[in-house]
């Protein structure tokens, strides 16, 4: 798996579902919410989405066009 894309929680989520609906599977993970969880602080924008290698071209180019949506 390789990182594709990081930032909040919200973003990562949506972007992770979008890639969903393009067969694209992506794993969330999520250090703000590890870190709360353990008493620590963290940057919001510690959340990290990852893509198979084998994906990751095509996710950064959807990525990219989602972000340019907004």
């Amino acid at each position: 798996m390789t990182r594709v894309y990081s930032d909040t929680e919200l973003i990562i989520n949506r972007l992770s579902a979008e890639l969903a609906k393009f067969g694209i599977p992506s794993i969330v993970k999520n250090e703000f919410h590890s870190a709360v969880m353990a008493g620590f602080g963290a940057s919001p924008h510690s959340v990290d989405l990852y893509v198979k290698a084998s994906d990751l071209e095509e996710a950064k180019r959807l990525i990219q066009d989602l972000m340019k949506e907004n």
